[in-house]
C-alpha cells in the first residue's frame, strides 16, 4: 500500500513566501543564534523520526502486501473448492434423477408383468371351466379356435414360467441400479460434506489473516499519521529556521566599507542566482533578455539603497510587482523589484545604505528574491559592473 506523503512545506512556503530560500535557493550567512541552533536542531530530530518511522512503515507495508498475496490465494483455493461443491451437489442431483428414473421404469415393468399375469390367470380360468384337455383341441367347432387353444394352454403351462423368470431378472436388475445409485449418491455427498469442511478450514484461516491484516493496516495509519506529524514539525521548524534568519537580518546593518570603484554597496545580503543577459524565463519557459542580476533572500529580508539617490517611483508594475526606482548623480537609476513590502514613496531621499524595503516575491516570481538593475540613459546594464566585487 503506497502512502501519501504531502508536504506542508509547499502550502507554507506558497503563503510565506520561503520557496526560494528553502528549495535550493541562496543561503544567506547569518551568525547563529541560541534559537536558530535549538530550531535546526528539532528539524534534525523530527527529520531522523520520520526517517525511522518510514523505515518502519516500509516493513509493515511489505507484511501487508505478503498477507495480500496469502489472501489471494486462499480466495482461489477457496472458490476452486466451491465448484468443486456445486459438482458434487450437481452429481448427487443427476444420481437422484438416475434413481428416480430406474424406479419408475421398474414400477411400468411391475405393472406390464402384473397385467400379463392377471390376463394369463383370466385364460387359465377360461381353460379350466371349459374343462379344456389336451386331447380335446380335436373337438373344437374349427381349426381357428382349436390354435387359439392351443395358444392359452401353451401360455399358461409354459410362457407363464419365462414371464415370471423375466420379472425376477429385471427385479434383480432395478436392484443392482438402485443399490449403485444409492452408492453414487452417498459417495457425492460424502465428497461433498469434505469440501464444505476444507472450506470452513480455509475460511477460518482467511479470517485469522484478515485479523492480522487489520492489525497491519491500523500500524500503517497510525505510522502514516506519525510522520505527517514528524514532518509538520520538521516543516514548522524549516520556517522558524528562516524567519529567525529574516529577524537577524533586520537586525543587520549594510558594509558600508564594501562599495564599489563607482560608489555602490550590495542592495541586500545574499548570494547572486540569475545574472545579467539571456535566459530562459522561469515562468513563460522562452528565451528572454534578464535586465538585471536576482539575489536570494528570505521574505522579510532588508533591501538597502545601492548608493544615495533619490526615490522617483514606488509602487506596483507590472511583472516587477512592488519595484522603487532610485535615481543617482550620472544619472544612473537603481530598479529593485518583487518587494514585499516597500518603506519609501517618490520624492524620498535616501542614503547609501537605508531600508527602503523588505525583499519579497511580488509580480512575476517563482520565490522571495530581490531583482536589481541599474540603467544608464535608459539603457540596462549588468549591475556587477558597477556592484562591489
Amino acid at each position: 500500500m503506497a502512502v501519501s506523503r504531502p508536504r506542508l512545506v509547499l502550502a507554507a512556503l506558497a503563503a510565506v513566501g520561503l520557496g526560494t530560500f528553502l528549495l535550493g535557493g541562496p543561503v544567506i550567512a547569518v551568525e547563529d543564534t541560541e534559537s536558530i541552533r535549538d530550531a535546526r536542531d528539532k528539524r534534525a530530530a523530527a527529520k531522523n523520526l520520520a526517517a525511522d518511522v518510514a523505515e518502519e512503515l516500509e516493513l509493515v507495508e511489505a507484511a501487508d502486501e505478503e498477507i495480500s498475496d496469502a489472501l489471494q490465494s486462499l480466495d482461489e483455493v477457496v472458490a476452486l473448492q466451491e465448484s468443486r461443491i456445486l459438482a458434487a451437489r450437481q452429481a448427487i442431483e443427476a444420481a437422484e434423477a438416475e434413481a428416480t428414473l430406474r424406479w419408475v421404469q421398474a414400477d411400468e415393468i411391475r405393472d406390464e408383468v402384473a397385467d400379463l399375469r392377471r390376463r394369463i390367470q383370466e385364460l387359465a380360468v377360461d381353460v379350466y371351466i371349459s374343462q379344456m384337455r389336451p386331447g380335446s383341441l380335436l373337438a373344437a367347432e374349427d381349426l381357428t379356435e382349436g390354435v387359439r387353444r392351443a395358444a392359452i394352454l401353451g401360455a399358461v403351462t409354459g410362457d407363464r414360467g419365462d414371464l415370471v423368470d423375466r420379472m425376477r431378472a429385471l427385479e434383480s436388475d432395478l436392484e443392482d441400479v438402485a443399490l449403485a445409485a444409492d452408492v453414487a449418491i452417498r459417495d457425492a455427498e460424502e465428497r461433498q460434506r469434505e469440501l464444505e469442511s476444507s472450506v470452513r478450514v480455509l475460511d477460518r484461516r482467511i479470517a485469522a489473516k484478515q485479523n492480522v491484516q487489520d492489525e497491519l493496516r491500523d500500524r500503517i495509519a497510525e505510522y502514516e499519521e506519525q510522520i505527517r506529524k514528524f514532518e509538520r514539525e520538521e516543516d514548522l521548524m524549516a520556517i522558524l529556521i528562516d524567519n529567525l534568519i529574516a529577524e537577524e537580518l533586520r537586525k543587520s546593518a549594510p558594509d558600508l566599507t564594501k562599495e564599489s570603484g563607482q560608489g555602490f554597496i550590495m542592495p541586500m545580503k545574499g548570494s547572486i542566482g540569475s545574472g545579467f543577459g539571456p535566459r530562459i524565463h522561469p515562468i513563460f519557459g522562452t528565451l528572454r533578455q534578464h535586465n538585471g542580476v536576482d539575489i536570494g533572500c528570505v521574505r522579510g529580508q532588508p533591501i538597502w539603497a545601492a548608493k544615495a539617490g533619490k526615490v522617483i517611483f514606488a509602487g506596483w508594475k507590472n511583472g516587477y510587482g512592488n519595484v522603487v526606482l532610485i535615481e543617482h548623480e550620472g544619472p544612473v537609476i537603481t530598479l529593485y523589484a518583487h518587494q514585499e513590502t516597500m518603506h519609501v514613496s517618490a520624492g524620498y531621499s535616501v542614503d547609501k545604505g537605508d531600508v527602503i524595503g523588505e525583499c519579497g516575491s511580488t509580480g512575476w516570481s517563482t520565490g522571495p528574491h530581490l531583482h536589481f538593475e541599474v540603467r544608464t540613459g535608459g539603457e540596462p546594464k549588468d549591475p556587477m559592473i558597477v556592484l562591489p566585487g
